[in-house]
């Protein structure tokens, strides 16, 4: 009778951890989740169903295996790499997946793993892919390109403090990386550090070579800090493309307000109109103003604080 619950008590705790590991929650996920890939007419055809049916029934550690196996066997299968991560995501098992990927170490110029990136990109598939871009972060040769792509989506997404924090991750490597300095200055902008900004200006005004609008970043910063007369000259001195972005097209309107009581805009119409071809819609006679009331309105609050 003692050795009977012995027995009992042993096998119950062993169900108490696996339970701990893989909360109820994560049983309904995996049950119901409709994004793991079938493949037809491959050799992983039969491990990856396997794989689904297994992940499907609960039966955790025999998936796990199976993922594994069915990547060794077919190292190219895109389906097998996107259903193996979905498995690891859907348990919130990142690091797991992570010490995966480090250790199978893809090469940069591996087809598979940057068609598995594609994928979850065009699958909208964001959060696996910040996943799988952290996992490739720890992989000989795919750093720069991981933390630049890590960047970028915190950037678009609003987090600032972490897009800075990969930005800033390749600068130290590449201390003029330009797209990495593009990104700073972005973020300057956001945060409203105007003399940050300006350092970065300078440093694209050296490492820039494909993408030569870094006018903008000049203009602003001296316009915001009251410098007009310097913003003017860096608004003057852009390219036309950089001119025709409505968003420059109104720093330069204003830095003209605030210097002149009553501007010209002869230089900046060519521009305005190219905008509106391009799709902007707000009309000429609101965009510049006139001499009517409304037009006198806007002068005052462009003035206001800054003459």
């Amino acid at each position: 009778m003692k050795f009977r619950i012995l027995n009992i008590l042993y096998f119950s705790f062993i169900l108490f951890l696996l339970g701990c590991r893989y909360p109820i929650a994560k049983q309904d996920e995996l049950e119901s989740d409709s994004l793991f890939l079938e493949i037809t007419g491959s050799p992983a055809t039969d491990c990856n169903a396997e794989g689904i049916k297994l992940s499907k029934a609960i039966q955790l550690d025999q998936a796990e295996v199976v993922w594994d196996k069915c990547i060794q066997t077919n190292p190219n299968e895109v389906a097998v790499h996107l259903n193996r991560l979905r498995f690891y995501f859907l348990l919130d098992e990142y690091e797991l997946f992570k010490q995966k990927v480090s250790k199978e170490a893809p090469s940069r110029s591996s087809v598979t793993y940057t068609t598995v990136l594609k994928e979850l990109e065009v699958r909208l598939r964001n959060e696996e892919r910040v996943i799988l871009l952290d996992a490739l972060s720890r992989v000989k040769g795919w750093e720069l390109f991981a933390y630049e792509e890590l960047a970028n989506y915190y950037l678009q997404t609003g987090n600032f403090a972490y897009a800075e924090g990969y930005f800033n991750q390749i600068l130290e490597v590449v201390p003029f990386h330009e797209n990495a300095l593009y990104g700073m200055a972005e973020i300057q902008v956001q945060k409203s550090n105007w003399y940050s900004l300006l350092d970065y200006a300078k440093s694209l005004e050296v490492a820039a070579k494909k993408n030569k609008e870094f006018h903008f970043y000049f203009l602003k910063a001296n316009y915001e800090l009251g410098r007009y007369e310097e913003a003017l000259k860096w608004a003057e001195s852009a390219p036309s493309t950089e001119k025709s972005q409505i968003s420059f097209l109104e720093i330069w309107r204003d830095t003209l307000l605030v210097l002149k009581d009553y501007p010209r805009w002869d230089h900046l119409l060519p521009y305005y109109r190219k905008a509106v071809e391009n799709g902007y819609a707000v009309p000429e006679s609101a965009f510049f103003p006139t001499l009517s009331k409304e037009g006198k309105d806007v002068r005052k609050a462009s003035r206001s604080g800054r003459s």
